[in-house]
């Protein structure tokens, strides 16, 4: 039975890639600071207690799993303090298979295309969380400078509407396309983790 790690299980996106996980039939560790705030019961759920920035549990966590999902979405930079315990671990764990970061729209050469999404708001976020974005940049650069096979998904607007069965990849540099349930991006993440598709690959995920 495959395994697949999710850090960040206890938030909005966290929680669907958990139960897109066990509904397609991985068997799945979560990691939580408060195990409490996950309150989803399954047999092939471990649910895991560890703090991602201080790296506590990221061993245990990983322990054979094949696939791991970054989808921490804090909004303080703790993001690179993760990849630098999580990231050495990963390539020591022979089992391993793909690491998925799930990241923001306005990193790295997507910059420009976050200007042009809908929602001034979101146009402005990589101002409004200069600290927030510098880490995640930092992060990146991490995850890019590693020889593990990884994707690098950067989010337009996530929202919480009724799944639409539409996802639209493209490049840093190409229009970007619009807003995503939370939902969709989920499937599409657990859909890509058995696939060899966009590996060492850095892609702006939205909808059509």
């Amino acid at each position: 039975m495959p395994k697949v790690a999710i850090l960040g299980a206890s938030g909005k996106l966290g929680d669907r890639l958990v139960a897109r996980a066990l509904e397609e039939g991985y068997s799945v560790n979560a990691l939580a600071r408060d195990p409490r705030r996950l309150s989803r019961q399954n047999e092939k759920l471990t649910i895991m207690r560890g703090d991602a920035e201080t790296g506590e549990g990221l061993e245990a966590l990983i322990d054979h799993c094949q696939y791991v999902i970054c989808a921490i979405g804090s909004l303080r930079p703790v993001l690179e303090a993760c990849m630098g315990h999580l990231l050495p671990k990963l390539e020591a764990n022979k089992r391993f298979q793909r690491f998925v970061l799930i990241s923001r729209i306005g990193t790295g050469e997507s910059r420009p295309q976050a200007l042009k999404v809908s929602g001034l708001l979101q146009q402005q976020l990589p101002v409004i969380l200069t600290p927030v974005f510098r880490d995640i940049n930092l992060a990146e650069a991490r995850v890019r400078s590693s020889p593990l096979p990884y994707t690098i998904l950067r989010s337009t607007r996530l929202t919480d509407e009724p799944p639409a069965g539409s996802v639209i990849t493209v490049g840093p540099k190409e229009p970007p396309p619009h807003r995503i349930t939370r939902a969709d991006l989920a499937h599409y993440v657990i859909e890509l983790l058995g696939t060899q598709d966009h590996l060492r690959a850095e892609l702006t995920v939205g909808s059509g």
